[in-house]
């Protein structure tokens, strides 16, 4: 368990926002986690001001998957404080033939990236993303992308991620 002294290495800020006792801790979510993923994910959308038709479908589909088969090679993290979950986020590892500038050929795709609202701007999605970013290198994952909501794009780019003019995607079923 880390404990925080003195200036706060996730929190770009000039005071410490966490006490000196503050203990954070990160796990991997399990089978008994499923309702913090949904929970995660209603609220990441929420924020982001989707209309609630789409939430509520969006969340009935997640409430399937997860029931169904669990996971499917899907990641998700959680961040505690005192035992009591204060956030999250997965990611989506994938593999393709290597080259040059990506040798592992490993690949992972971040989502459902959340913070409950009383926690924000005190560091924890930093250290959560900072988390995400030593279990990718630990695993041997080459690069890891994302899609940023506005409130989400400056704390990437705080932690390197930098907005790529090549990166396309094509909707292939209808909704």
């Amino acid at each position: 368990m880390k404990k925080f002294v003195g200036a706060n290495p996730y929190c770009n800020c000039d005071f410490d926002p966490f006490p000196e006792w503050f203990p954070m801790k990160f796990r991997e979510a399990t089978r008994d986690d499923s309702n913090w993923i949904l929970h995660h994910r209603i609220e990441m959308l929420t924020d982001m001001g989707l209309d609630t038709d789409y939430i509520d479908e969006t969340a009935e589909l997640t409430e399937k998957y997860l029931e169904e088969d669990w996971m499917r090679g899907y990641r998700y993290f959680l961040v505690e404080e005192n035992n009591e979950v204060i956030g999250g986020c997965g990611i989506s590892p994938f593999k393709i033939p290597p080259q040059v500038s990506q040798r592992s050929g490993v690949y992972a795709y971040l989502s459902n990236m959340y913070v409950e609202q009383e926690y924000r701007r005190r560091g924890v999605g930093t250290a959560l993303i900072r988390h995400v970013i030593d279990f990718c290198r630990a695993e041997g994952i080459g690069l890891l992308f994302l899609h940023a909501s506005d409130e989400g794009h400056p704390l990437y780019e705080a932690e390197g991620f930098v907005s790529s003019k090549r990166l396309m995607h094509l909707r292939i079923t209808e909704s």
